[in-house]
């Protein structure tokens, strides 16, 4: 069993897009887990390289359903306060000017609110996001332990 160095030219490949674990760190694991070696050709390595490529195709999977929720989100949010704001034109024209103050004034309350929501449910989809990968790689992992 001979060992390699990250350095050497003839080393395994690792995941370069950052997603997964490299064939180094796996058999790090797998000798500190299990109290076994693997040698950097050993097969078993194939499917390291076959669970990465499945999270970086969940990865793709998620960025494009966030992107997706992102926008059907902000296209509501951007139809509803457009609704607001031509619904108070046209109220603005039937109240005096006292009254008109007054509901501009709590209308740009909910705008303010409006948009705080719609910056709310962004960080929210990308939490979900970022929850769904955190709960593959746990599941990834246990599933090699």
């Amino acid at each position: 069993m001979s060992e390699q160095h990250p350095h050497d030219a003839d080393a395994p490949p690792t995941a370069p897009d950052g997603i997964g674990l490299d064939l180094e760190s796996v058999r790090t694991l797998l000798a500190q887990k299990h109290a076994a070696v693997v040698d950097p050709d050993d097969p078993v390595l194939m499917l390291v390289t076959l669970q990465n490529a499945f999270l970086a195709e969940y990865e793709k999977l998620l960025d494009r359903h966030n992107k997706a929720l992102t926008a059907m989100l902000a296209e509501k949010t951007d139809s509803y306060v457009s609704g607001v704001l031509s619904a108070t034109k046209g109220l603005a024209k039937d109240f005096s000017a006292a009254s008109v103050e007054n509901i501009r004034t709590i209308l740009q309350g909910h705008v303010s609110a409006l948009a705080a929501f719609r910056q709310n449910l962004t960080w929210l989809a990308a939490i979900v996001a970022v929850s769904a990968l955190v709960n593959v790689t746990v599941f990834v992992l246990r599933a090699r332990g």
